[in-house]
């Protein structure tokens, strides 16, 4: 996983966002429904954006890179 697929997987969380069916099982989500973030769940997207933040400050030695701008939608 690298920088920005660790964001994306951390707004993801937070979010509430089913990752597969079994999710939806688990939680009893209907369709496309959202739910509050358990605190694993935090736990895990604090953990993924500090991941985040790591690459992203590594990546200054390659200004070039466009992988952020496509992660936050730019």
């Amino acid at each position: 996983m690298i920088g920005p697929d660790h964001y994306r997987e951390g707004e993801r969380l937070l979010a509430g966002q089913p990752v597969s069916d079994d999710d939806r099982i688990i939680r009893g989500v209907v369709d496309e429904d959202h739910w509050p973030p358990t605190a694993h769940e935090l736990a895990k997207a604090q953990v993924h954006f500090l991941a985040a933040l790591v690459a992203v400050t590594a990546e200054d030695k390659f200004v070039e890179s466009v992988s952020w701008q496509r992660a936050v939608g730019w």
